[in-house]
């Protein structure tokens, strides 16, 4: 077949992902951060590519992927960041946030869901019947993409109303508040509603549907209306300490101490048994998806293709994987410090690596990138990790 020779691994497509990740990264960690949710950058990231590439001469669709791919997967690292680096800070481990050892973490593991990745590509996305919506989408945006008009201005005009909201409220000009809070005592028992005015959060729960929508607020309800009361009328005698630290507060005081160190914990045993549950429920699913990652890490180079249909051959894939192998056992080695525990611990993570990023990739094909639980996948590697740990270094 005659190579068209389309421009795409360009010096400005490069250039303009990673400038386009920098600001997607960043909004998807305050997101997920603020709300406990992340969202798939793809669409949003294709609109602004076609848009800058427009004004800078005009770019191919193959360019735009580049771009939109780069700056979507840099979203998608700060939100594995966030799931789980402030947990050393939580749990006293790291008294700040160390840039090197993240950069490294996040580094290392996002190279290695890229070379895990790539020879699923064709299993995944061409032979299996999977969905991916997002991706379906942000195709059929970049295949309109002599026409993105229409997106950006929705892009601008939303992006400047949020703005708007946030410089007035009460982290900018101090205008509005940040938050409708109505608290009080009705006899003895404490009552408390409320709600964030943050635009942000109407744009997340757009994007990652009713569905999810509706459990975000149940667990409000059931957290502010219900559980926070409950305690304060008839457990709060039980902790001296809570008791005095809140006497002669106000009852908008009294159920942020109440949530912050009894009721947010409700929320993370709900998401670790959902977590597992999710897991348990789509346990079909994954295991299609693992043996569709074996099927594909065993098949070899096939005969010439075309370009859009060409990927990183195989003797390529493994020899990167070797050379990955080094920098990730020295990592190791400085948490641990015993190449007893970081050898094997570097070749059970490359196999369990290998294993997850088959089970997310069919999970986003299947339900797409918003509504993967990513939640789920992260407390399931976070468990085994900790059970190979414990095998390895014992429980002391």
């Amino acid at each position: 077949m005659k190579e068209t020779g389309t421009p795409q691994l360009t010096f400005r497509a490069v250039l303009l992902a990673i400038i386009l990740a920098v600001i997607l990264a960043a909004a998807n960690a305050y997101l997920g951060l603020f709300a406990g949710l992340t969202i798939a950058t793809a669409i949003p990231a294709a609109v602004v590519s076609m848009a800058i590439l427009r004004l800078l001469g005009g770019g191919t669709i193959l360019e735009n992927n580049i771009v939109q791919t780069g700056a979507s997967a840099g979203s998608s690292i700060a939100a594995g960041v966030i799931f789980t680096i402030p947990a050393l800070v939580i749990l006293g481990y790291w008294q700040d946030f160390r840039y090197s050892w993240v950069l490294a973490i996040a580094g290392l593991g996002g190279l290695l869901g890229v070379l895990f990745s790539v020879p699923l590509r064709r299993t995944m996305i061409v032979e299996e019947p999977l969905a991916f919506p997002e991706g379906k989408a942000a195709a059929e945006v970049l295949k309109a993409g002599e026409n993105p008009g229409p997106g950006v201005k929705i892009l601008a005009v939303a992006g400047a109303i949020g703005a708007i909201v946030k410089l007035a409220a009460e982290s900018g000009l101090r205008m509005i508040p940040d938050n409708a809070v109505a608290s009080g005592f009705i006899g003895k028992y404490l009552g408390y509603m409320g709600t964030n005015l943050s635009p942000a959060l109407l744009g997340v729960g757009y994007i990652v549907g009713l569905n999810v929508g509706i459990v975000v607020v149940s667990g409000s309800i059931l957290s502010w209306q219900f559980a926070i009361p409950i305690y304060q009328a008839f457990f709060m005698h039980t902790d001296p300490a809570l008791a005095t630290q809140v006497a002669g507060a106000s009852a908008g005081d009294i159920a942020g101490a109440i949530w912050s160190t009894k009721i947010r914990y409700l929320g993370v045993g709900a998401m670790l048994i959902g977590g597992v549950w999710t897991l348990f429920s789509l346990r079909n699913s994954l295991l299609s998806g693992i043996r569709s990652g074996f099927a594909a890490a065993r098949k070899s180079t096939g005969p010439a293709v075309a370009e859009t249909e060409r990927d990183l051959p195989m003797k390529w894939m493994l020899v990167a994987l070797v050379l990955f192998v080094i920098p990730l056992a020295l990592l190791y080695q400085a948490i641990v410090g015993q190449w007893l525990v970081s050898i094997p611990m570097t070749i059970i993570m490359i196999v369990a690596g290998f294993l997850f990023v088959s089970v997310s990739a069919y999970l986003a094909g299947l339900v797409g990138s918003s509504n993967n639980p990513v939640s789920g996948i992260t407390i399931a590697t976070i468990l085994f990790a900790s059970v190979v740990l414990v095998l390895l270094l014992g429980r002391d």
